[in-house]
């Protein structure tokens, strides 16, 4: 029988359905990375393999979603010489750094771009990728 997570005794479950439904003292039943119930004294199917997660003092919310993002910047956000310019100088400068980004460079600012989501309770993104920098792979 696939697993479930029981995420249980939240201080709140808010739901972010239409009504605004707020459970205090909720719990989260989720099978297979899906939510299958929200509510109060969930309990999984008898014999099921079931990992439980005390959320007590929590409040549980469905993941965040960033729909615009572009990962890669993540390795030059904090570069001395463009805080504080105006955009088109900030643009002008990166431009020459990002030029020397190779497909590592990428992969290492999508890790670390993630994470930093991850950490802030966004579960969805959508990277903008719009630096192709010459003579390197597709």
């Amino acid at each position: 029988m696939p697993g479930y997570t029981l995420i249980r005794n939240a201080t709140c479950v808010a739901t972010m359905d239409d009504a605004d439904t707020r459970i205090p003292g909720g719990d989260v039943l989720v099978h297979d990375q899906v939510v299958e119930a929200v509510g109060k004294d969930l309990k999984a199917p008898d014999g099921a393999n079931v990992t439980v997660i005390d959320a007590t003092d929590k409040v549980v919310l469905p993941g965040f979603i960033n729909t615009h993002h572009h990962l890669y910047q993540t390795l030059t956000r904090n570069l001395p010489r463009v805080q504080d310019v105006k955009l088109f100088d900030w643009l002008i400068e990166l431009y020459e750094v990002w030029r020397g980004l190779d497909p590592e460079a990428v992969r290492v600012g999508a890790e670390v771009g993630i994470a930093e989501l991850l950490l802030t309770g966004c579960t969805t993104t959508t990277d903008h990728f719009y630096v192709f920098p010459k003579d390197q792979p597709d």
